[in-house]
């Protein structure tokens, strides 16, 4: 149910190891350019829930808090289709074919509100420390980053804004992950992005 909630439409449906640079580089400043209205869509929405009328978008980390305990009350799924579950078999490695798929998915509206999230603690991140950039995210094609956008810091580890809060969300589902995570991964980000390694 997404009302006061307008899910993001993406400018083309997306299959990062079959883009061109060229297509990743235009992919990449399209995600940038939708940052500030994604926020405050999000969190339009959020204040429509009662208990949160007060959470602002003032990129603190202290923000975070309330933000991942709405995300928990709002994560969804739906019953997973047969053609996903083999399209996942015919894209997976040999071993993981033995492994039995959930028969559930997130829902279309919880990787929009997983992609605005992300895009909120990627400016958390660019507000609080000095140095960051984006970029697409480099080679060789089995990178989980490839052709995405990240943020760079002082060392060799990117941060996928989608990428992240999306599996944030799977460990919601799967009642291995809490409202805190939220505040800890940006802590722990913080800390990777600042360091040199």
């Amino acid at each position: 149910m997404n009302i006061g909630y307008k899910i993001i439409q993406l400018p083309y449906p997306l299959n990062f190891k079959e883009m061109s640079k060229h297509q990743a580089q235009g992919y990449l400043q399209w995600f940038r350019e939708q940052i500030p209205e994604r926020i405050q869509i999000l969190f339009h929405y959020i204040k429509l829930s009662p208990g949160y009328e007060d959470l602002e978008p003032d990129l603190t980390p202290s923000s975070l808090e309330k933000l991942g305990k709405w995300f928990v009350e709002h994560v969804s799924i739906r019953k997973g289709t047969q053609a996903e579950i083999e399209f996942i078999y015919a894209n997976a490695p040999e071993w993981f074919r033995q492994i039995e798929i959930p028969e559930y998915e997130l829902t279309e509206q919880t990787f929009s509100l997983s992609m605005d999230i992300g895009m909120y603690v990627s400016q958390v991140l660019e507000k609080n420390i000095k140095g960051l950039h984006w970029e697409v995210g480099a080679k060789p094609i089995k990178n989980v980053d490839f052709q995405q956008p990240v943020l760079s810091g002082l060392g060799k580890l990117v941060f996928n804004p989608v990428h992240i809060i999306i599996t944030y969300a799977y460990g919601i589902v799967n009642h291995n992950k809490g409202s805190e995570r939220l505040k800890e991964l940006y802590e722990i980000w913080a800390n990777i992005l600042s360091s040199e390694f």
